[in-house]
């Protein structure tokens, strides 16, 4: 990675390595940026670094055609990037992140910056599940071993696998979840099939690869009674549900079994509960099913995660997101404040999309966690230096992670400018990126993508609102404050990426509020 001090050595630095960079042709006053001080807010998606390489499209040959039953959105294979399934622990006031295809990454702040601690065991199946039990950290995956360390970021060692007897009508061993009630008692659950349903056992809480008991059914997928759980965009196969994702959280004397339905390529991918009071049931449907579903905007297919006390003691649902352009694994993640009605049902308001405070950061009489932020840009007139004809500049601002604008061969300064509909001022923005042309096995690999955001605080007149252009760090989705700028105008300048990638801008979103309208004279 370049580790560079000015935009200078920047540019010496990136011809030596032969990656893609342009510099500015006019000169643009900088000025002092709120990024030097701790963040006060946060944003979905999250802007987890060094988003990894999908775990199915990692050696693939790009370009070659591909088998369509495979969940493939597309006829020729393209490699995309990819986290799903996220387990995560609130610990020692630290979110730790355990999430498919990589682990882990660590946020300090609530969830605002996150750091990637790679583990020994760093891909051992999709779907990770992590508990602490009595003293040490229980780690296991889709039909993997299971892991134990006397630290969340490890070293773990192997444990060896569950002891199931042979299978006895129940699901593959995908989609696990470990829960470790206050009792001290150790309990695995799984299941991810198309029509089956999630299945549990009690483990040996000293020798966690031995069970007790006999597995027993749960849950299964019932296309009548819940609707929600068929698959598809609008639910319209009843022949299958996909039940997966299980997890257990207990609060006070009653047991939550978590779960996804619907298909995690689809919109209509949402969150269900089931209660007992039992952590093996019986277990009922609560009534707010889904609790958690988000079909319209840029969160949509938002299930497959979950719940943890944080900040404070509140629960946080971690969840996974669509983001399939080229694959149906394509997927981004989320989190969420999850809340309990008088009838100690599990409910999210929604999946939000635009700036919330931080726990702790709140302004004085703040009575939500929502700034008030408004998407200044979103359907506005956003227009580019350049385009190619499928991925035209309004593709940054129409509120989908699977559409992009992508400038045309040549440009040397890409650069996308959204006029807004009103003077306002200007306090974050997001931007999600897309690397066309990604390529590993020809070297054309992952990195950080280099940029300005600047402002239009007067006709013709452009102020440096943010200054990325000497990042080293791969953010595939980067939210960050902006100092508070009334303007009229607002582009982002690209100014570097990874070698042999085309800089595609999936959404690039500007927040803040319209400014007062003068006083008539």
């Amino acid at each position: 990675m370049l580790q560079v001090k000015s935009v200078t050595r920047l540019v010496a630095a990136c011809v030596a390595a032969g990656a893609w960079l342009t510099v500015p042709t006019t000169l643009v006053p900088l000025r002092a940026q709120p990024a030097a001080g701790a963040p006060s807010t946060w944003c979905n998606p999250l802007p987890i670094p060094d988003y990894p390489i999908g775990r199915l499209v990692r050696g693939i040959d790009v370009g070659s055609p591909v088998d369509p039953s495979h969940l493939w959105l597309v006829d020729r294979a393209a490699q995309y990037r990819e986290l799903a399934d996220p387990t995560a622990l609130w610990h020692e006031g630290a979110w730790y992140l355990y999430p498919s295809v990589d682990m882990a990454w660590v946020s300090r702040d609530a969830g605002a910056t996150w750091t990637h601690h790679p583990l020994n065991v760093r891909d051992i199946g999709y779907a990770p599940t992590v508990v602490k039990h009595r003293g040490r950290f229980l780690l296991m995956a889709s039909d993997s071993d299971l892991y134990a360390s006397a630290s969340p970021l490890g070293p773990f060692e192997r444990l060896g696998r569950i002891g199931l007897p042979a299978r006895g009508g129940w699901p593959s061993l995908i989609d696990p979840a470990l829960f470790s009630d206050e009792d001290g008692r150790l309990y695995y659950y799984w299941g991810n099939s198309p029509s089956a349903g999630l299945w549990g056992v009690e483990l040996d809480a000293e020798d966690p690869t031995r069970i007790k008991g006999t597995p027993i059914e749960l849950l299964r997928f019932q296309s009548e009674q819940h609707r929600w759980e068929r698959v598809g965009d609008y639910n319209q196969n009843p022949h299958i549900g996909w039940v997966e994702g299980a997890w257990v959280l207990r609060i006070g004397s009653r047991y939550y079994l978590t779960y996804g339905a619907a298909g995690t390529e689809n919109r209509t991918y949402a969150m269900g509960a089931y209660v007992s009071d039992s952590p093996l049931g019986p277990f009922t449907p609560q009534r707010r099913n889904p609790f958690m579903r988000n079909v319209h905007g840029l969160l949509t297919g938002t299930a497959h995660g979950s719940i943890s006390r944080g900040p404070g003691g509140h629960l946080w649902a971690f969840y996974t997101l669509r983001a399939t352009v080229t694959h149906g694994f394509e997927r981004r993640l989320g989190m969420d404040r999850v809340e309990v009605d008088a009838d100690g049902e599990l409910f999210v308001r929604q999946a939000t999309s635009t700036p919330q405070w931080l726990p702790g950061r709140e302004p004085a009489g703040a009575t939500t966690a929502d700034t008030g932020w408004l998407p200044l840009n979103v359907g506005v007139q956003t227009v580019a230096s350049s385009t190619t004809p499928q991925a035209p500049a309004r593709q940054t601002v129409d509120e989908d992670l699977r559409t992009w604008w992508e400038p045309a061969t040549g440009d040397t300064q890409p650069t996308v400018t959204s006029r807004l509909s009103t003077r306002s001022t200007v306090r974050a923005v997001r931007l999600a990126w897309r690397d066309v042309g990604l390529d590993t096995r020809r070297g054309v690999v992952p990195g950080p993508f280099r940029y300005r955001i600047e402002g239009e605080t007067a006709p013709g007149k452009w102020q440096v609102l943010l200054d990325r252009s000497a990042s080293t760090t791969d953010l595939l989705i980067d939210y960050r404050e902006l100092p508070a700028t009334s303007v009229t105008r607002v582009r982002v300048v690209v100014v570097g990426a990874p070698k042999g990638i085309t800089p595609g801008i999936a959404q690039f979103t500007v927040f803040g509020l319209a400014d007062p309208l003068p006083p008539r004279q």
